[in-house]
């Protein structure tokens, strides 16, 4: 059972290109039905050709409210910085369930015109609601996984070339030192704790519930030190230093220290010279690689 839920709470992709995955939804569930004709549908008549329109467009259309309206209204639960391998079986599982649904709604009261529900207490009310979202389930996940393996895929190249071109960036970049080496900055917070260190000698910031985690190298050994404090009062101390760049929102890092960029399908992964951790980039701060590039060149 445990590791089903570690399982579940894996971070995974989180789709970028929300109209992408709409028009290959709505094309592949046009192309199986016209194809396959599956479940006794049958394209013999100019009535089933604007049947299998009607299908196209309902998959259009919950397509959109599932990937792109659904996500601007529920934030919190969408938010590809906490999307998981659970959060994303709730949400297909969902699509398809409505999507079942409303595939039901259509063949029963608009195709064979029944009376709105009065007949849901008959044996056919159950037949054709138990085919229909057999249907929807059997039709529906195989463009979906295919959209959303097309999609990822995209991702992975995208974000590997891009992290090349980052790496290229890096390499070629001069080291930006601070004005003054011997300077020391003194990091403080809600409480009388405090360390004082040169700004250079800082890897990164972590938040770590109501403390920041300071990852800083002293002596070419890697210490970490808690101050009670948020992630955005550190990020506002750290304004004065054009080197230290928020690049998610638990994270604070000093660009100086990158050695490596990495791509994935989720997005990027930092490696920093003296750091055991890796440190990942959130799209929520970083939508575009514009502003690590201009940073970076």
């Amino acid at each position: 059972m445990r590791k089903l839920k570690e399982y579940l709470n894996r971070p995974t992709y989180a789709v970028d290109r929300p109209w992408t995955l709409v028009l290959l939804n709505a094309t592949a569930v046009g192309l199986i039905l016209a194809i396959f004709e599956p479940f006794h549908y049958r394209l013999n008549s100019l009535m089933q050709f604007w049947v299998l329109w009607a299908f196209i467009g309902l998959a259009f259309t919950l397509s959109i409210l599932s990937f792109i309206v659904a996500p601007k209204i529920f934030k919190r639960f969408y938010d590809p910085d906490q999307w998981t391998i659970g959060k994303n079986i709730v949400h297909c599982f969902c699509f398809l369930l409505v999507m079942g649904i409303c595939t039901f709604i259509y063949d029963r009261y608009f195709l064979i015109k029944a009376k709105f529900w009065n007949d849901w207490n008959t044996d056919s009310f159950y037949v054709i609601l138990s085919i229909d979202m057999l249907a929807a389930f059997t039709i529906g996940i195989i463009p979906l996984l295919f959209g959303l393996f097309i999609v990822e895929n995209n991702a992975l190249k995208r974000n590997l070339l891009e992290a090349q071109k980052l790496n290229k960036l890096l390499s070629e970049r001069t080291r930006q030192e601070e004005e003054e080496t011997t300077k020391t900055i003194t990091l403080s917070g809600d409480t009388k704790d405090a360390i004082s260190l040169p700004p250079e000698s800082i890897l990164y910031m972590e938040a770590s519930g109501n403390y920041v985690d300071i990852c800083y190298k002293e002596d070419n050994k890697e210490k970490h030190k808690l101050l009670r404090s948020t992630i955005k009062q550190m990020e506002e101390v750290m304004l004065p230093h054009n080197n230290f760049i928020r690049c998610h929102r638990a994270y604070i890092v000093n660009i100086n220290h990158i050695r490596n960029i990495s791509g994935n399908a989720q997005g990027y992964r930092l490696s920093l010279t003296g750091a055991t951790e890796e440190i990942p980039v959130s799209r929520t701060y970083l939508k575009d690689l514009k502003g690590l590039k201009d940073i970076l060149s």
